[in-house]
């Protein structure tokens, strides 16, 4: 059974790193820093290395200020990688997994198995999922700052529990991480009702300049370097806007199209019931899950969009 060779590998193992994705989220940072907090708490070293920084919204949890985007690391005999598709998504911190034994543990049904050890569920809801069961199944004291940032992971990847990826088992796992001292309101005061003046900024400009294309059953935002100079916004700050153009109601498809710091243009799918955006990501190079998936390509944010939307199209032919 795969958990339990996952299991033998990291109690076999002295000094491990966790990665996880670039531009991270709340399960990319809940799974990996849950991962954390559990195999430290019986003795493992660890580091966990992540190429961006931590949004503000997530520094409450538990060994947050331990991320880093260390360079070099030369001890270690084991990686596990989270909430990770592929390797390009980890970034630079890709070099890390040359001749090493690698757990890939992950909930993306684009994953591409690249690890020695690979317990990829695309039916659970978040990554954190697994790990609850990993950290379960190694019988590790779950304490509150552990079942934080497993809720964390759930509440964000369910979309505060909307997602059709929510299941009974989502809804026992997070009844059981309340049981560990996790209080719902606070988690969702300090991630939902914690907006700067930027993002709202940010927010307004998606709002007033959303295109709509095939009868609004398309819509778009785009975002460039300039707005984002203009409102004072960090990446960050992008999270959840794409969700105001798919909640329209007349909305099928939303797109987002953002300029990165690295030139490249990093595209947000999000759809309701009738499109995959895994499989429409995946011709764009990108994929993740049937509601929601991204990819990110080379070239002009505007002649990028195009080709999107030009493809788009044929979907609803």
């Amino acid at each position: 059974m795969i958990i339990s060779e996952i299991i033998k590998l990291i109690k076999e193992s002295d000094n491990i790193i966790i990665l996880s994705h670039t531009a991270p989220d709340g399960d990319s940072l809940g799974s990996s820093l849950a991962l954390y907090n559990s195999i430290t708490s019986i003795g493992k070293e660890a580091e966990i290395v992540i190429d961006d920084e931590v949004p503000v919204i997530y520094r409450f949890l538990k060994s947050a200020d331990k991320i880093s985007c260390v360079d070099t690391i030369d001890k270690f005999d084991l990686v596990i990688v989270l909430d990770s598709s592929e390797i390009a998504r980890i970034g630079k911190s890709s070099k890390y997994l040359t001749g090493k034994n690698i757990i890939n543990i992950d909930h993306h049904i684009s994953n591409t198995n690249f690890g020695t050890l690979n317990m990829v569920r695309p039916n659970a809801a978040a990554t954190a999922e697994i790990v609850y069961q990993i950290i379960k199944k190694m019988n590790i004291k779950i304490d509150k700052e552990i079942a934080q940032c497993l809720y964390v992971g759930i509440v964000t990847d369910t979309g505060k529990f909307q997602y059709n990826n929510t299941t009974f088992e989502t809804h026992q796992i997070a009844s059981e991480l309340l049981k560990y001292g996790v209080d719902s309101a606070e988690i969702f005061r300090l991630i939902y009702q914690n907006i700067t003046k930027a993002k709202i900024k940010l927010i307004g400009h998606a709002i007033n300049y959303m295109e709509f294309y095939c009868d609004e059953k398309i819509s778009v935002i785009v975002l460039t370097k300039e707005q984002f100079y203009k409102s004072g916004a960090k990446d960050e700050d992008t999270e959840g806007i794409i969700d105001f153009a798919r909640d329209i109601n007349t909305v099928e498809l939303a797109l987002l199209f953002r300029e990165s710091k690295d030139g490249n243009i990093k595209i947000s799918f999000r759809s309701k019931d009738n499109i995959n955006v895994n499989l429409f990501a995946g011709e764009f190079g990108g994929g993740g899950h049937k509601s929601a998936a991204g990819a990110t390509v080379s070239g002009d944010i505007l002649t990028v969009k195009k080709n999107v939307i030009d493809k788009a199209f044929g979907l609803f032919r």
